[in-house]
């Protein structure tokens, strides 16, 4: 308590309360409080301002019984005034603290802190578990990411102990997926890790886009057991059944690209507008690619202005009005050959990739076979995706 009568004691008594403020405000629970805390901190500061100048005057009111050690009361008079003078530009200096703080409350007392989000309760977590060959694989629902659904995920080897995880297993926009279908698509990353590993030991100094997706001990139990991972993938009719729902975007065009594609439809309508985007579709590299950005959708995305034409396994979706056009394939579905004019014997299924080649590095690879073969005039570009 202040004793209102020794300087000495109630100094003493004002640094300990600081180093308490000190020590207090070094996180808030509340940020509300921080306006009452600013409002007694600018009365502190006008009270220090008020003890630097009654030090100041004291020193001057008393310079005569100043002396230095060696007993020189000239000496020690100029110290007391020179003390007097650094406390008085010290009390100036203080003014601009008082006029910062000062405005400081008056931005702070404009706010309304709204309450903190609740903290995202993981103890319900539905988890999936399951062991594949030598791994165990377990998922989880992780927060999501903007619009995309996601996933964690834990590989474990229970033999060696070795574990990783991650946390970007994502599976989509909308609702979020089941669990086991968390898992089937974690394990499709896992199979073409192990087939990458494989090709690296079967073609020593070549690599596959798929290198170091995973630590080299994951890929190595995934490439001794493929077989764990195919059933784990193709043998759960719930993840069938929701899957043959659900589609992936191919490609997006806006501006220019869109105004060629919106010229078809004119001309010859959407049939030919679906074609001529279909150069767009490579497969399962396609589907990969839109797993990994979230861009799997269970319904067909579309705007008020949106106009739709469905051929197919493929759905466009399309506005003159904005200048936008959208094509998506179902899910797991390959098209219509003949709809297509697709080459027959293109349409062996490429093993499902973590990374999607650029087109250059795709044009380089012709053995790699795919669901599409090149069709004359086909773009080497990429569509740009679906943007966030």
């Amino acid at each position: 308590m202040p004793t209102f009568d020794n300087p000495v004691e109630d100094a003493m008594e004002a640094s300990a309360a600081l180093r308490g403020l000190a020590h207090a405000t070094r996180t808030f629970t509340d940020p509300a409080e921080t306006y009452p805390v600013l409002g007694e901190l600018l009365a502190g500061v006008r009270s220090l301002r008020q003890v630097l100048d009654q030090l100041a005057a004291a020193h001057i009111n008393a310079r005569s019984r100043a002396h230095t050690d060696a007993g020189s009361q000239p000496a020690g008079a100029t110290a007391a005034l020179a003390a007097a003078d650094e406390l008085h530009q010290a009390g100036t200096l203080l003014d601009t603290v008082h006029d910062r703080v000062d405005a400081a409350m008056s931005q702070s007392g404009r706010i309304a802190w709204h309450p903190a989000p609740e903290p995202l309760d993981t103890s319900g977590t539905v988890r999936a578990t399951v062991q594949a060959g030598d791994l165990r694989l377990t998922v989880w629902p992780d927060e999501p990411l903007g619009e995309h659904q996601r996933y964690a995920y834990r590989i474990e080897n229970p033999a060696t102990g070795q574990s990783v995880e991650g946390r970007d297993l994502f599976t989509g926009v909308g609702a979020p997926v089941s669990p086991g279908r968390a898992l089937r698509e974690l394990a499709v990353f896992l199979s073409a890790a192990g087939e990458a590993r494989q090709y690296a030991i079967d073609n020593p100094g070549q690599h596959s886009d798929n290198d170091g997706a995973f630590p080299d001990w994951v890929a190595d139990a995934a490439r001794q057991h493929p077989d764990a991972f195919t059933e784990l993938i193709d043998h759960d009719p719930d993840i069938a059944e929701q899957a043959s729902r659900r589609w992936v975007s191919v490609v997006f065009l806006q501006g220019e690209e869109a105004d060629q594609v919106l010229d078809i439809i004119e001309r010859a309508g959407t049939d030919a507008a679906i074609e001529h985007l279909a150069q767009w579709d490579f497969g399962d590299e396609t589907t990969q690619a839109a797993l990994e950005n979230g861009y799997v959708y269970d319904h067909p995305p579309t705007g008020a202005l949106d106009r739709t034409a469905t051929s197919d396994v493929y759905t466009l979706t399309y506005s003159p009005f904005l200048g936008h056009v959208s094509l998506l394939r179902t899910h797991d579905a390959a098209p219509d050959p003949a709809l297509l004019n697709i080459d027959t014997a293109a349409l062996t299924p490429a093993p499902a990739r973590r990374t999607v080649e650029r087109a250059s590095v795709r044009a380089r690879r012709a053995e790699v076979t795919d669901w599409f073969a090149r069709r004359p005039g086909a773009s080497a570009s990429h569509g740009r995706g679906l943007a966030l």
